[in-house]
C-alpha cells in the first residue's frame, strides 16, 4: 500500500464529517453564532439579545439601536466574511431587530 501524497489538515475535513452527524442543524447554528461573535468581538456580540439561523438567514436582536443600524449597515460585509468561514451552511441574508428578544428578562 502506498502511502497518500496529500494529508488533508483536521480543520478541511471537519466541516464535512459535521455536515454528515445528526443534528447538524444545531451544530451548524453554534458554529455560526461562534464566528459572528468573534467577527463582532465579545463586547458588541455581547450587545445582543439573540442570534438564530433559521435556513440561509441569521436573525440578530439588539437593544441597542445604533448597534441594530450598524449591523444593518454592515451587513453585506457580515454575509461575506461569515460565508468564507464555510460554516456548514451558506446564509443569504441578515436580518436585524430592535428591541428585547420575545420572552427575554430586563437586565
Amino acid at each position: 500500500m502506498e502511502p497518500s501524497t496529500t494529508v488533508d489538515k483536521l480543520g478541511n475535513l471537519l466541516p464535512k464529517v459535521l455536515a454528515r452527524q445528526p443534528g447538524r442543524g444545531r451544530i451548524t447554528e453554534i458554529r455560526v453564532r461562534m464566528a459572528f461573535a468573534a467577527l463582532l468581538g465579545s463586547e458588541l456580540a455581547g450587545s445582543c439579545e439573540t442570534i438564530e439561523v433559521k435556513g440561509g438567514t441569521l436573525t440578530i436582536a439588539t437593544a441597542n439601536p445604533a448597534l441594530a443600524h450598524q449591523l444593518r449597515i454592515d451587513s453585506d460585509a457580515l454575509l461575506r466574511r461569515l460565508n468564507q468561514e464555510q460554516l456548514g451552511r451558506a446564509l443569504k441574508a441578515i436580518r436585524v431587530r430592535t428591541g428585547r428578544a420575545a420572552g427575554s428578562a430586563p437586565r
